[in-house]
């Protein structure tokens, strides 16, 4: 096991997937704070799914909420019931370990990215492969579908984000404003415009069909590790390294509120206050708009990972969830569950307060 301070230089120097880092920097076993009592809420977990055999990665819902996919670095994704955890299909067709999932928004097709150095759309029903992309000099670590379900963003190591056809995997655009490896990618609700995130610490927004550049986000000092856009298109909140989660317009870059939190002592004794963030690792907006969730690392005896959540309006705090590490998390589409990838090789679905 890398070392934290390690994990971080190789993450910040080389460019590694993140997944990577984040699995290096959060040795297994649960989130304690050295013996002292908190009075924090535990979350409600509802199923826990055990059919990786080395850590899980990635997680997405299936567009009606009844089943997960979850991508491991067993070099399997597997799609299991949402509400019994019986698994459903497993699918085989990558030689290495997996980065990113992303289920098709037409419910029909799944996306995944690996290791390996490809990614693969197979049928969501039966696990038929449909292509294979291998575009990218590097990794892709990020994957997003556009809304019409034809099309698919992959953001790489290698600097670029890549826009090609799901069934065909006939490349469309790749787009070059990064100067450094793409963390994160999302096309936006609308269909418009793309957002990817970077390395080189800035989020840019461009045009989903000429690939020309809109807006450059530099508000962040240190690298973007993960956005996602509001419902409506008109936001995006980006995390990063800097320990900051901003939230902005995604038209002028206009600065809404950023979300750097409370001393996490006083959030120990009253959990109605935010924890001091540290690394920020994955950020989600709710379907309905109303929320935001953050995957953050927070100063502990032992560096802790946990899950937080705010009114994405105001950005006051809602609650935070101590359980165990965590490495992906996704909304539900009816935003009442989070599935989770946790430590070992498990996922878990639990009730969001």
């Amino acid at each position: 096991m890398w070392s934290r301070r390690y994990a971080r230089l190789f993450v910040l120097v080389f460019g590694i997937p993140l997944v990577l880092a984040l699995l290096a920097a959060c040795g297994a076993g649960t989130t304690g704070s050295g013996g002292a009592t908190t009075t924090r809420p535990q979350t409600k977990l509802l199923l826990t799914y055990q059919g990786h055999s080395e850590r899980a990665t990635a997680v997405a819902w299936s567009p009606d909420g009844k089943e997960v996919v979850s991508g491991s670095l067993d070099k399997t994704v597997q799609i299991w019931s949402a509400t019994t955890g019986k698994t459903r299909l497993v699918y085989q067709g990558h030689t290495d370990g997996i980065l990113a999932v992303a289920w098709s928004p037409d419910g029909r097709s799944i996306a995944s990215s690996s290791l390996d150095n490809t990614i693969q759309v197979w049928d969501a029903s039966t696990g038929a492969h449909i292509t294979t992309y291998r575009g990218h000099k590097l990794p892709a670590q990020a994957l997003s579908w556009s809304p019409d379900s034809r099309l698919i963003v992959s953001g790489s190591s290698d600097q670029t984000a890549q826009v090609w056809v799901a069934t065909t995997g006939k490349p469309l655009l790749t787009y070059r404003g990064h100067s450094a490896p793409v963390n994160t990618v999302m096309w936006s609700p609308d269909g418009k415009r793309i957002a990817s995130g970077s390395v080189d610490t800035t989020v840019q927004v461009w045009d989903a069909a000429s690939g020309k550049t809109l807006l450059t986000y530099r508000g962040h000092t240190k690298q973007v590790t993960s956005l996602a856009w509001s419902p409506d298109s008109t936001s995006i909140v980006s995390g990063s390294f800097d320990k900051t989660v901003q939230v902005w317009d995604a038209s002028t870059g206009k600065v809404r509120y950023i979300y750097d939190g409370y001393n996490v002592a006083i959030a120990r004794i009253d959990y109605s206050k935010v924890v001091l963030p540290d690394l920020i690792f994955f950020v989600a907006w709710s379907h309905n708009g109303q929320r935001i969730a953050a995957v953050i690392q927070i100063p502990c005896s032992d560096d802790c990972v946990e899950v937080m959540t705010w009114d994405a309006q105001t950005g006051k705090q809602i609650a935070f969830y101590p359980d165990l590490a965590v490495y992906a998390i996704a909304w539900s589409p009816d935003d009442t569950r989070f599935a989770s990838a946790i430590e070992v090789s498990d996922v878990q679905i639990a009730l969001v307060p």
